[in-house]
């Protein structure tokens, strides 16, 4: 960061919150883009079996983006409800208007995801493992649509992927991302 007030912030976050040096590592690239201006998203994952602290970083940057007044520009969610709500974030069904039983394209279910996307430039999405190849591909779409951006990934957002492959598979059919079984065919 250009910014001292930044620099002193990023630092005093990582005391605070005691990170680790891979946590420091991850929550820096985060931090570091944030304040910098850089025209590219950052998409990045951020893995490690339970315990290894992803939610620390989650906390530490929820903390990060209020101290600087900027709450508004991180977002969390996650599949479900309860793996929302160990992060106080919402499900990603819920914060794009994803419904599971049908599809929802009206243009006013596109406005409102367009409202709550409007302001937030980062998107941590915890428990990755529990996403089909389906699902992140509508997660894609389905911001790309209703930003208006349908050129780039994810409407052109930062995305911050966590969770362990070793963890929750995704329910239901469907292909894990590390699978496989995996072939190109777009709905």
């Amino acid at each position: 960061p250009n910014d001292e007030r930044d620099v002193d912030l990023i630092a005093d976050t990582i005391k605070k919150f005691s990170l680790n040096e891979e946590q420091t590592r991850a929550f820096s690239l985060v931090a570091n883009h944030a304040t910098t201006s850089s025209s590219d998203p950052l998409l990045m994952h951020l893995g490690g079996m339970a315990g290894s602290g992803k939610s620390q970083v989650i906390r530490a940057l929820t903390y990060f983006f209020a101290e600087r007044g900027e709450s508004h520009r991180f977002m969390c969610l996650a599949p479900t409800g309860t793996a929302a709500s160990l992060i106080n974030g919402s499900t990603y069904h819920s914060a794009l208007g994803i419904n599971p039983f049908g599809r929802n394209n009206s243009m006013s279910a596109l406005a409102q995801v367009f409202e709550t996307l409007m302001n937030v430039d980062y998107i941590f999405l915890d428990e990755l493992s529990m996403l089909g190849c389906s699902n992140l591909y509508e997660i894609s779409a389905r911001m790309a649509r209703a930003l208006h951006r349908e050129d780039s990934p994810f409407g052109g957002k930062s995305m911050i992927f966590a969770g362990d492959f070793a963890q929750l598979p995704p329910a239901g059919a469907g292909y894990s991302l590390y699978s496989g079984n995996i072939n190109s065919t777009v709905h």
